[in-house]
């Protein structure tokens, strides 16, 4: 190999870790500004692994409102970070999840996935109980893992997170809780997280097959899994990438079996699922993150703002800032 050949392969060599360089740059500067200039404009929660050392928690809501109105915390926003299933089993009320009102009443359970912003109204009138629990709950358990990964309950893209189940069915579920929360206070420890995990999923299962009925159209769950899956992909990177063949080459598939699997699934295209998650995202920071539309732009890798004025119009029949007011 000649001097000059060898010069350019060590050419080529930087270029190519420069260019790695710059991305990975990029790619930082897009997680930095999202986990620290987002919480200046928004309360984000986590869950406690101290206090609830197993990923589980059980709460009263009487007692639980009791002390948030303590701190005046009623009509605050919120972005959580694990799973939350509100259950009524007293009085009445409403609960603010992402950009909808949801009534609440007794036999009724509301589903609320990481990620989603919430807000608890002034002066609540209801009773019940608070599930709430980490994916990390489920690690060692692949079943219930993959049964969560692939729910309809905790599906941020259908239109309705309520479930009401017959009364019948509503007072078996609430033994379930009865029995979670004896084993969650109880001093045992053999299998007591297995128990915890177990107890949880089974009550789950009442609520997905409340889901399913209620749902207007029946999943077709020849793809089901590999649905779930793009969904996954998309919740990791719909910051950063909006192409159908970016999500099917992911999945070593071409865009058009990937279109089929989301018709076949929920009757919607790849792109209409991409763009969904996407405006969610833009309606969410407009609203309750105070963003501003070059921010929003930059956060969600638009090339300018402009661009992402005539994307929400698209998709919305309105400006961003028509929106907003």
């Amino acid at each position: 190999m000649n001097i000059v050949s060898l010069t350019e392969n060590i050419e080529s060599l930087f270029s190519i870790l420069y260019l790695i360089f710059l991305i990975r740059l990029y790619l930082t500067a897009i997680y930095f500004y999202k986990d620290n200039y987002l919480k200046k404009n928004i309360k984000n929660i986590r869950f406690d692994q101290q206090k609830a050392p197993y990923g589980c928690e059980l709460l009263e809501l009487d007692t639980l409102l009791k002390k948030l109105s303590t701190f005046t915390y009623f009509g605050k926003t919120e972005r959580i970070h694990f799973f939350i299933v509100m259950i009524i089993t007293e009085g009445s009320g409403k609960h603010f999840v992402d950009f909808k009102e949801y009534q609440l009443e007794r036999g009724t359970i509301l589903f609320i996935a990481p990620g989603q912003i919430q807000q608890y109204e002034r002066n609540p009138q209801y009773k019940g109980y608070m599930l709430i629990f980490t994916e990390y709950f489920f690690r060692k358990q692949a079943n219930e893992l993959s049964f969560l990964n692939q729910s309809a309950i905790f599906d941020t893209t259908l239109s309705n997170a309520l479930v009401k189940p017959d009364p019948e069915i509503f007072s078996q579920m609430l033994q379930l809780l009865l029995l979670l929360q004896t084993e969650i206070s109880s001093s045992y420890t053999f299998s007591k997280e297995e128990s915890l995990q177990k107890l949880t999923s089974l009550f789950l299962i009442y609520s997905e097959r409340q889901k399913q009925m209620d749902s207007n159209h029946i999943l077709n769950h020849r793809y089901l899994s590999q649905y779930y899956h793009f969904k996954q992909l998309l919740e990791q990177h719909f910051l950063l990438e909006r192409g159908v063949d970016f999500y099917a080459s992911l999945l070593a598939i071409t865009p058009k079996t990937l279109n089929r699997i989301t018709r076949s699934a929920i009757q919607k295209s790849a792109k209409e699922l991409i763009d969904t998650r996407v405006i969610i995202e833009i309606k969410r920071l407009l609203l309750f993150e105070k963003l501003s539309i070059k921010e929003i732009a930059y956060t969600l890798n638009f090339n300018e703002p402009t661009n992402l004025i005539k994307y929400f119009k698209k998709h919305t029949g309105q400006t961003p800032t028509a929106y907003k007011e």
